[in-house]
């Protein structure tokens, strides 16, 4: 099965400094993937292939790892349907610019 998924990705890590630019650096890494992907208030969802979206996982949560962090925590939730699923399938009727 080589369908369109969707992968959110929130990453969560563990610093007593600024909590917020790690996090950038994770979306950072989404944004430079190529991948189609939204940035969320408690996560970004990517949409493509399986193995693409959790590579891209795999690379966000590994960039948490800078400065003080010791620890970075990752939850993934993965969409997927047979004949594909995608971001805009998902959320457009709530969309106002629908």
């Amino acid at each position: 099965m080589s369908n369109t998924v969707i992968v959110d990705i929130e990453v969560l890590p563990g610093t007593g400094g600024d909590v917020y630019s790690v996090v950038d650096g994770a979306i950072e890494v989404i944004q430079e993937s190529g991948l189609k992907y939204a940035v969320g208030p408690m996560g970004t969802t990517v949409e493509g292939d399986l193995e693409s979206c959790l590579e891209v996982a795999k690379a966000a949560h590994r960039a948490c790892f800078v400065g003080d962090v010791e620890r970075v925590v990752t939850i993934i939730k993965i969409g997927e349907s047979v004949g594909g699923t995608t971001i805009d399938g998902l959320v457009s009727k709530f969309r106002e610019d629908a």
